[in-house]
């Protein structure tokens, strides 16, 4: 583990998987649902090494009611590690990046492209893209066309799991390298 790779970020559940591109694979991930129906807040720790577990594959899930407390394991819809190399194309007829070859986003507010988060809503800082920070700046109409690889990270898997990765509900992560 490297103390020295460490990052924070945000973003909103989707029920489909997420991927966070950090330009490198971390060896710890920290999740919290901050907005969960249930007022549970469930959170979720993932170590690489638990990958050599089976029933903890994708690591502890966490969750805190009001009368006591939950420990799970995770064997499906947690933490996995993302390889990175999905390629975007910036849009200029759409206003986002789209997957190379797919246009089919062109008429939603927010978009997820191959799971990553991608919002239109430059003023949002929150949700910096990471394709926009490879790139090196916003994109502009000079940009139409551009293609950049997207780097490895980690994966918040999508599923079944009515806690954690639950469409419009806020998660907040740390991963460190």
């Amino acid at each position: 583990m490297d103390p020295n790779k460490i990052v924070f970020g945000t973003c909103d559940g989707t029920g489909a998987d997420i991927n966070v591109c950090l330009g490198f694979k971390p060896a710890y991930v920290k999740l919290l649902n901050l907005e969960d129906g249930g007022s549970l807040f469930p959170s979720l720790e993932f170590w690489a090494a638990m990958t050599a577990i089976t029933a903890f594959a994708e690591g502890i899930k966490e969750l805190t009611g009001t009368t006591y407390r939950q420990i799970s394991g995770l064997t499906t819809t947690g933490i996995r590690a993302y390889a990175g190399g999905t390629k975007l194309q910036w849009s200029k007829a759409h206003g986002h990046w789209v997957v190379v070859g797919d246009l089919s986003l062109a008429d939603v507010s927010e978009v997820y492209v191959d799971g990553k988060y991608q919002r239109k809503a430059s003023t949002d800082a929150a949700y910096k893209n990471a394709a926009t920070a490879i790139l090196g700046h916003t994109p502009t109409d000079a940009d139409d066309g551009a293609i950049v690889t997207m780097e490895e990270g980690f994966t918040i898997d999508g599923g079944s799991d009515a806690d954690i990765n639950v469409d419009t509900e806020q998660l907040i992560w740390m991963a460190i390298g």
